[in-house]
């Protein structure tokens, strides 16, 4: 069932698009704000396609979710609904792993919960259509959901059992940049011309996020490599345990106490095992689907990657009430860390809806931290209700656009508690304040451009990534403070300097408090030209303004820019009197130069 291109982005579309029967009845308490605020079996859910092809699920939420907590969807065999599978034996086995983990957990049934599409036959439902629109509506927090949760979205695993097992096999492949791992248990067969057709069709090239750039960046399904467990499912299927080897260019490697057959991918996350025998849903899980994530990054269909152990020591959780709310946030201490010495701090701010752990799992700068000797602060927003936004209470920061969505919030809650956990970590460790920096994502991007403003002098450069942020009140200091930002291709507002843009404003606004000329901007690129950098600098040839827009990317925190993030940082440092010192020299505050020759003018 090879549709055109278009019917299939169109099958794909809405990121937010929900089953929308009536607002879910979910129940908050703000004394246990990070609780999910929904929990039970959901069964018949209904899952529609714009295109019409309609599903059937049951969504099984644990009591306790946290926020950003990772998935499972559960594709059903022939002739089994997901209502009835939920309630098997494997389905509460299933059941019973996503009450010990936390995790979110999806059932899917074939179309009338009769047989899947394995022929992929035009007149039949398109099947990949309605697992991606599964996908997406779990994804979404929308309250017009059945049951809206926080999900994860690059930790999302795919089994599938019998022919729901084949369906995982072919349908996987064509929705693979969805999902972290994918295992098929006593799947039926997968024919040859059903996977050589799946892997000509072009995926989402950004895991879980726009189709913008389909076309263009032009990514098919049989290049984008996933992790594969086939139980009891490789005879038959040699086209599909091909497919997947050819995907991550492995080789075979040692067998292990789960699979007696391996392959390593060239990525060593990418694993495809071969095993025969009974495996139990909680050994799937543990062993398998568990340990890995798919983030979005530069290369097309995204970054698989081993999942962080949160139980060593470097890391560091943290909790308590802080100005009467129950706060949360993560501390990285590099082994090198000596208390006789005074290190570096950065910190890292997540986006909306998502979590301390997802920014360190996705930016890597706890890595970078350990190769550079310096501390990470990573915060937790808290879960708040909003106003206006047709969400479920989700992880916020209460700053930038995002202010007005939170009435009932004090606008200064969360500078206050950023300052409160600064002042905490030079408490506990021998924190150089001249070399604190700032950098977020998305909502956490507004959140560090509110934070130089406000704190204009207690940091030494910030670089937000993903949201422009034009300054709302006057900056708390006249200290100069380099700020460097990011936006991708696809994302939000995108990376046009057009006036009248938030790219425009924002960069004007910090132009002028910087001193910067506008007239004498300097043009870069790196990357062979992804990224396209445009640098203002003072009087003095100081660069104090840096914005970079990314081609082919859409909201996206990537380690790449981490790491060229840290060279920026690690150039500047501030003085007990707020001079800034660029390569160890005192800059100088130059006069703003003003010119409209850096950006378009406005479309007519």
């Amino acid at each position: 069932m090879k549709k055109s291109l278009f019917l299939v982005l169109a099958l794909m579309l809405a990121l937010f698009a929900g089953s929308a029967l009536a607002d879910a009845d979910y129940t908050f308490d703000p004394a246990n704000p990070y609780d999910g605020v929904m929990s039970g079996l959901f069964d018949e859910v209904p899952i529609t396609t714009e295109n019409g092809d309609e599903g059937t699920a049951s969504i099984y939420l644990p009591e306790g979710l946290q926020p950003w907590t990772p998935a499972v969807i559960v594709l059903t065999p022939d002739n089994t609904t997901a209502k009835d599978f939920a309630q098997s034996e494997t389905g509460l086995a299933w059941r019973a792993v996503a009450d010990e983990n936390l995790i979110g957990l999806a059932f899917l049934e074939p179309a009338s919960g009769a047989s899947w599409n394995l022929t992929m036959s035009e007149e039949g439902r398109d099947d990949a259509a309605v697992l991606s629109q599964l996908y997406m509506t779990m994804r979404s927090k929308a309250v017009t959901n059945v049951a809206p949760f926080s999900m994860d979205k690059t930790h999302v695993g795919l089994v599938g059992y019998g022919e729901g097992g084949a369906a995982a096999l072919l349908f996987g492949a064509q929705t693979a940049t969805e999902f972290s791992a994918i295992c098929a248990v006593d799947a039926t067969a997968v024919s040859a011309e059903a996977m050589d057709a799946a892997g000509d069709m072009l995926v989402l090239p950004f895991p879980a996020d726009s189709t913008l750039g389909v076309v263009e960046m032009d990514v098919q399904a049989r290049d984008v490599e996933t992790p594969v467990w086939f139980i009891n499912s490789a005879e038959g299927n040699e086209a599909a345990l091909g497919f997947y080897i050819h995907a991550a260019d492995a080789k075979e490697a040692e067998a292990n106490e789960y699979a007696q057959t391996v392959y390593q991918g060239e990525n060593e996350a990418v694993r495809i095992w071969v095993s025969e025998g009974e495996t139990d849903p909680a050994t799937i899980q543990s062993a398998f689907l568990s340990k890995t994530n798919r983030f979005m990054a530069m290369q097309d269909g995204g970054r698989v990657a081993f999942t962080t152990d949160f139980t060593q020591p470097q890391i560091v959780m943290n909790e308590e009430e802080i100005n009467g709310e129950p706060r949360r946030w993560i501390t990285y201490v590099p082994t090198t860390y000596d208390p006789e010495q005074e290190t570096p701090l950065v910190l890292a701010i997540h986006g909306y809806t998502a979590s301390a752990q997802s920014t360190l799992e996705e930016s890597r700068w706890h890595d970078l931290a350990e190769e550079n000797g310096f501390i990470v602060i990573f915060p937790q927003g808290l879960v708040r209700e909003s106003a206006g936004m047709g969400n479920i209470p989700a992880t916020c920061w209460v700053a930038g656009g995002f202010a007005s969505a939170f009435p009932g919030a004090d606008p200064m809650v969360d500078i206050d508690f950023i300052n409160t956990i600064l002042d905490k970590a030079e408490e506990e460790y021998n924190i150089d304040t001249t070399r604190i920096y700032a950098t977020g994502h998305s909502n956490g991007s507004m959140m560090t451009w509110e934070l130089g403003v406000y704190n204009t002098g207690r940091f030494a450069a910030i670089a937000p990534i993903g949201a422009m942020n034009t300054p709302s009140t006057a900056f708390s200091g006249d200290q100069l403070l380099p700020t460097w930002s990011f936006m991708g291709e696809y994302d939000g507002s995108g990376m046009a300097l057009t006036e009248g843009s938030d790219n425009v404003a924002t960069l004007s606004a910090w132009n002028e408090h910087n001193g910067t000329d506008e007239s004498q901007p300097v043009l870069s690129n790196e990357h062979d030209g992804q990224w396209q950098t445009i640098t203002f600098k003072n009087a003095d040839g100081v660069p104090l303004v840096r914005f970079t827009g990314v081609l082919r990317t859409a909201h996206i925190y990537m380690p790449e820019e981490s790491e060229a993030i840290w060279d920026f940082f690690s150039i500047y440092s501030r003085g007990e009197d707020g001079t800034l010192y660029y390569k160890g020299e005192a800059v100088t505050a130059s006069e703003y130069v003003q010119s409209d020759s850096w950006y378009e003018p406005a479309a007519e």
